[in-house]
């Protein structure tokens, strides 16, 4: 998103996939949660490192063109602040307003224009890049075409916003095995316990010798 490439293929289409699935359903739930924490598009923080630490960047090979890191080139250097503002302002409404049920991204190539913006504009009020069922916000990047080569890294953990906090993926949470105690007379493999103590028992009492 950002005409890394021909716009609609490769890293555009990746991207423009991953920020789909990132602003709704589970993962648009865990952003808001982590929201109520530390606000993640407030004025403090820069949107290539929220990109970065929530995973909205292309990670697929794609041979000699690095798509990652042409990504973060273009969130710093390529993508007007007033742009970026426009996007964090969407963004920022969307973690708040639960009648919001995602936020949808599309990018459209046009050589008139002379920076990446917003349709129909940077300075809409929030109503008018709403859906018209009034349940998704549509962030849609009108860009020049197809970007150079120029490229650069992620601001990473040596390079933090403001007030960053672990963000805790619902996904991560489930690879952490959980250990729970049975309830006493119940639950699962009660029943078999049961059935097993009273086998030994049976046999104890097999053999222990007969009183005569």
């Amino acid at each position: 998103m950002g005409a890394l490439l021909p716009v609609g293929s490769g890293p555009d289409a990746e991207i423009v996939d991953r920020l789909n699935e990132l602003f709704s359903g589970k993962d648009l739930a865990t952003l808001r949660k982590h929201n109520k924490k530390e606000k993640l598009f407030d004025p403090s923080h820069r949107l290539r490192r929220v990109a970065f630490r929530i995973g909205a960047y292309p990670s697929k090979d794609y041979g000699k063109d690095d798509a990652k890191r042409k990504w973060f080139f273009f969130l710093h250097h390529v993508l007007p602040q007033e742009t970026q503002e426009a996007i964090k302002k969407i963004l920022g409404d969307a973690m708040t307003r639960t009648a919001i049920k995602a936020v949808k991204f599309s990018v459209e190539e046009n050589s008139v224009v002379t920076h990446p913006h917003l349709f129909p504009s940077n300075n809409e009020p929030l109503a008018n890049y709403l859906n018209g069922a009034g349940t998704a916000y549509l962030v849609h990047l009108v860009v020049q075409g197809p970007m150079d080569d120029s490229a650069e890294d992620p601001p990473g953990d040596n390079d933090p916003d403001s007030g960053e906090q672990p963000i805790a993926w619902p996904e991560l949470s489930l690879r952490r095995p959980t250990f729970r105690r049975a309830k006493s007379g119940g639950g699962k493999g009660a029943g078999k316990k049961k059935a097993v103590s009273k086998k030994k028992a049976a046999k104890k009492a097999a053999k222990r010798p007969r009183k005569r």
